[in-house]
């Protein structure tokens, strides 16, 4: 078979198949489409995972071995930043504070895992040799996304939050601790990537993050810009007349049938 279409079939369709999986499960409120979508996506994410041996000669199957490679730490990290923030000050939902433990060792040992990644012997190498093209564009994007939202939230948190100055500083350390890895990265080599790999990706991580961002301002303001034209061009509406007295008597008459009579059976 050619190429292309086992990657295809074995990469493409899988991956699309997730997508189609997760709206399945929560778009339905039946409990066999629920379980039908969930296994859609556990299956196809297996197969987008094995994608490097049943599509070899893709290179797209690169996507799937870097999944493979970070879904342990990220699952890790989101499963301890979940923990540690709904075991806080949290009005709806709140967990037992036994919880903000487990939280921060699997913080803890999801950092050390993608550090490891960058620095040790887990670094995700294609084949053995050869390094994953898409950790060197994930790692830096990752690094960057996290700095910059966690500073953000604990701004937030101060500013609209009540009583979370515990929150805020815990996401400020996380973004002060993140600027420290992007440094070392930026200076210290790793066992199988240099410092100046890290950089070149960063600024391009940086250039295309703030080419995003200034996209979606754009479309944002374009929008808002054309629904205020289109709207101050409207015409005002018209007043609508006074009831007339033939009205007003049917409205009494309803009312008096509604509000303070028999009930109907």
């Amino acid at each position: 078979m050619d190429a292309m279409y086992i990657a295809v079939l074995f990469f493409w369709i899988p991956m699309s198949s997730i997508v189609l999986g997760l709206w399945v499960s929560f778009s339905s409120k039946q409990d066999s489409k629920i379980y039908f979508g969930r296994i859609l996506t556990v299956i196809s994410f297996l197969l987008v995972c094995i994608s490097p041996w049943t599509a070899p000669l893709s290179p797209s199957s690169s996507i799937g071995h870097l999944i493979g490679f970070i879904v342990g730490p990220s699952i890790l990290l989101l499963t301890g930043l979940y923990l540690i923030t709904f075991s806080g000050n949290v009005p709806v939902g709140k967990l037992p504070y036994s919880d903000k433990r487990l939280g921060f060792i699997c913080l803890f040992i999801g950092t050390i895992w993608f550090l490891m990644m960058q620095w040790g012997d887990l670094t995700p190498m294609y084949y053995g040799d050869e390094l994953n093209k898409f950790w060197l564009i994930f790692f830096p994007t990752m690094l960057i996304l996290l700095c910059s939202l966690s500073s953000v939230l604990s701004i937030s948190m101060l500013v609209i939050g009540d009583n979370r100055q515990k929150e805020s500083r815990f996401m400020a350390a996380i973004s002060l601790f993140t600027l420290i890895i992007i440094i070392c990265a930026m200076t210290i080599d790793g066992k199988n990537v240099s410092s100046n790999q890290f950089s070149d990706y960063l600024w391009l991580s940086v250039s295309d993050l703030l080419g995003i961002s200034v996209g979606v301002s754009l479309s944002i303001l374009i929008f808002g810009l054309v629904i205020y034209l289109y709207e101050s061009n409207l015409e005002q509406p018209g007043s609508v007349n006074p009831p007339s007295k033939k009205e007003l008597s049917l409205a009494s008459i309803k009312i008096s049938q509604n509000i303070g009579g028999e009930e109907s059976e």
